[in-house]
């Protein structure tokens, strides 16, 4: 196994001052906050595997069954909207990250934005992990512009909607699932949706240092559904994001990269290990710019060609591009370089 890790900075962010009940915060409460995206899937194997472990045990036993029968009734239960006390906690979580990595939105043209316009909000690079989504997008960011603000829903797999607990955080934080029904949905509705288009391909050719992956000159799927639904693409680039999380990814001269990629293509996911502060979940402090590009207008068109599909492909790949070169001096990525495959 061939191990690559995202540098994270060389110093992390000087806590604020603000008395004891502050670093309290900013030491223990944020760091907890910011790990519950990784944190909450492994929390929610665990406590599956503690059921079965007792019930194996203890056939008998009430604990196990009882454990089984509460995560079951999570993986099942309709979502809905979060509790005020949830409500509260996310709220909270979504300040904290601002100044937990620290956290900046840059909007180059905020007049442009409309707040009953369907946005398709077009993030790279993936990363081991887009934590500029949870960080900046959350329904209940404080980092959104106001045409944006409480409408706006980070699309993530599928497959984290089947964990129990991980299901119930992240409808509450305004997540939901990446499918088409869902995506047509939500833009009918007047809604936006944050998505990566290269997606989980990205990690397959990530680099540890010295450059970011864009894979998107074949991605046309969100160009086309944009195109039908009548939504905008407005392109996002988040500098720092990849150095939020160290990774670990098979490769060789253990595994051979065709393998690798297969096995990928097979789960629909890179295998990736990711180590955060301490080998931990929590995010390295890594200061993230997500620079929010000017929207892309695009015609509706309920069937559209496919050369009109890549003509307002290419318009975005060049409106990423030109978002990288202009703020990547001033996010602190100035030697580092974009690839777009």
């Amino acid at each position: 196994m061939t191990a690559a890790a995202a540098q994270p900075p060389a110093a992390e962010p000087p806590l604020r001052s603000g008395g004891p009940a502050a670093a309290l915060v900013e030491r223990v409460v944020a760091p907890l906050a910011m790990s519950c995206f990784v944190g909450a899937i492994a929390l929610s194997g665990l406590l599956q595997a503690l059921a079965a472990a007792l019930i194996v045990a203890a056939p008998t036993s009430p604990w196990g069954w009882t454990l089984l029968v509460l995560m079951v009734a999570l993986a099942v239960s309709p979502l809905r909207a979060p509790p005020a006390w949830a409500a509260a906690a996310i709220s909270a979580a979504c300040r904290m990250a601002v100044g937990y990595f620290p956290t900046v939105l840059v909007v180059e043209d905020a007049a442009a934005l409309s707040g009953d316009k369907p946005y398709v909000i077009a993030l790279e690079p993936h990363s081991a992990l887009p934590t500029a989504i949870p960080a900046a997008f959350g329904e209940r960011s404080v980092l959104l512009p106001p045409a944006l603000r409480g409408r706006t829903h980070g699309l993530v797999s599928s497959v984290c909607f089947r964990f129990p607990l991980v299901r119930q955080l992240y409808y509450w934080w305004g997540f939901r699932p990446i499918t088409k029904g869902t995506i047509r949905r939500l833009l009918a509705a007047r809604r936006a949706v944050v998505l990566v288009p290269g997606g989980v391909q990205e990690c397959l050719y990530m680099e540890p240092s010295g450059s970011e992956v864009a894979f998107v000159r074949s991605r046309k799927g969100f160009i086309r559904m944009a195109m039908q639904c009548g939504a905008d693409v407005v392109p996002v680039f988040a500098f720092g994001q990849s150095q939020t999380y160290k990774w670990l990814r098979p490769g060789p001269p253990l595994v051979p990269a065709a393998a690798v990629a297969a096995l990928s293509r097979k789960i629909g996911m890179v295998p990736l290990a990711l180590l955060g502060r301490w080998g931990s979940p929590v995010p390295h402090r890594s200061r993230m710019t997500v620079v929010l590009g000017a929207p892309l207008r695009l015609p509706r068109h309920e069937s559209p060609p496919d050369d009109l599909v890549q003509a307002h492909l290419d318009e975005y790949i060049a409106a990423l591009e030109g978002i990288f070169e202009r703020h990547r001096a001033a996010a602190g990525h100035g030697s580092t370089r974009l690839r777009v495959m």
